[in-house]
């Protein structure tokens, strides 16, 4: 069997799905068997079964050896990426016991469509009631037993559980209890089923669902699940509404945002980031303006527009310096750490320091923001890796070698337990930026970039 030509193959042949041991394992919905299959009996690498099912190949390996997967809307995804007759696997709109399934979301993989999209999202901010149902995730309904009613304890409860995958999320990284946030999602949306949550609760409930659905856009974005994460954040703009949160409103703008800032669209970043300043300042939540101006500092970097950058960050530092501790509301507490506004000012001054002009003086901020944020840490997560990042990144575009290696090796180190896609993308603009290289030692380093990048 030659492997390299199946490797390439666009999709699995369908009558591999006839098979008795895979017709077994598509019943069961095991996801590791699955790809055990494909992979020894098929001779499908396990890279090119994370291209079909929008995994990394490290989480191809970790299904493959044990790890689970259950949340409807990743099953679903891997039946649409592998061609997997959805019946095969429970997914079916005919399925025993569902009721009928949805329409397939509408594509945003287009600029156009994202166009659309933001447009229709741009409504929120001013009050409207747009129609964004035709983008709106889809993770499955709960077929199990669910509270005959809501109570304040219900609430506090996902209030609770949603705030534990955020910790877990700002250490470990989204790759760590995506899944699991996912899964308690489908349960936790049946709370505002028809008669189950009284009136009076509704929009408590909301906020809650609110924020989770923003959690899980933002772990999907931490994959690297960027269409996923727009559904999502989607999803938590409508639910922030309902629940007349404005504060929770501008979390969904500004994370939309990052996903913009991510994908190479700075100027979508910034008009996402604005739309978010809006709803922020209507709030009256400082901690929420504060976070805004940040960003959209990191965009006018990103565009070279060094006055507007400037401008943006100074506002962020005053903001936070008027801000009140006790009114931090809880999604933006994770910027009001000593080490993240030098954090996010290192990433911001690096963005700047890649035009020629502005390179030495910039790049040269933002290793000493950096350093700061690294002294400042006291206990390893997500965040310092990133510090690390800029700090490779700042030395690289300075042309100290030795420095952007220890650095480098630093992140290296941290996405072993940091199962975080954005991280290693971000790193690979250091390699970017050597390459091609002065050295063996850079070239040592890029090489190792882009091996890890890669796996």
């Amino acid at each position: 069997m030659n492997v390299d030509r199946l490797s390439r193959t666009v999709r699995p042949d369908p009558t591999w799905w006839n098979e008795p041991a895979m017709r077994d394992a598509l019943a069961r919905r095991d996801v590791g068997q699955i790809f055990m299959l494909l992979n020894r009996r098929h001779g499908m690498t396990q890279r090119r079964i994370a291209e079909l099912t929008g995994f990394a190949a490290s989480e191809v390996y970790e299904i493959t050896h044990g790890r689970q997967v259950m949340a409807y809307d990743v099953l679903a995804r891997i039946a649409e990426g592998l061609g997997v007759p959805r019946g095969l696997m429970g997914l079916g709109y005919e399925s025993v016991g569902r009721r009928d399934h949805p329409p397939e979301p509408d594509s945003l993989r287009e600029p156009v469509q994202r166009q659309q999209f933001i447009a229709a999202l741009a409504g929120f901010a001013v009050g409207g009631t747009p129609d964004v149902q035709g983008w709106l995730p889809q993770p499955g309904e709960w077929l199990g037993a669910v509270p005959a009613t809501v109570n304040p304890e219900t609430i506090a409860t996902v209030r609770e559980i949603t705030q534990r995958h955020r910790q877990l999320d700002a250490t470990y990284g989204g790759g760590s209890c995506r899944d699991s946030a996912l899964g308690y999602l489908v349960w936790a949306r049946c709370l505002i089923r028809d008669g189950c949550c009284p009136e009076e609760l509704s929009s408590a409930i909301h906020a809650e669902l609110a924020s989770l659905h923003n959690l899980v856009g933002w772990m999907s974005h931490d994959l690297g699940e960027h269409m996923e994460a727009r559904r999502h954040l989607a999803q938590g703009l409508v639910y922030s509404q309902k629940a007349d949160s404005l504060t929770l409103m501008a979390d969904s703008y500004y994370r939309l945002g990052r996903v913009s800032i991510h994908q190479g669209n700075p100027a979508e970043a910034l008009h996402l980031f604005q739309l978010g300043q809006i709803v922020a300042v209507n709030s009256n939540s400082l901690a929420s303006v504060a976070i805004l101006h940040a960003n959209i500092a990191w965009a006018h970097a990103l565009m070279g527009n060094v006055a507007a950058m400037r401008d943006s960050l100074a506002r962020a530092r005053d903001e936070i310096d008027r801000s009140d501790d006790m009114q931090v509301p809880q999604w933006a507490r994770f910027f009001f750490q000593p080490a993240d506004l030098d954090g996010m000012s290192g990433v911001v001054h690096s963005a700047l320091a890649r035009y020629s002009k502005y390179r030495k003086e910039h790049a040269t901020l933002a290793v000493s923001h950096a350093g700061r944020a690294l002294e400042r840490r006291t206990e390893p997560s997500r965040s310092e890796a990133f510090d690390h990042v800029t700090m490779a990144l700042g030395y690289a575009l300075l042309g100290e070698g030795a420095k952007v290696a220890q650095h480098t090796e630093a992140v290296l180190s941290a996405a072993r337990h940091v199962r975080s896609r954005r991280l290693l993308d971000r790193l690979r603009d250091v390699a970017d930026i050597i390459e091609p290289p002065r050295n063996k030692e850079l070239a040592a380093v890029a090489a190792a970039i882009r091996e890890h990048a890669a796996a």
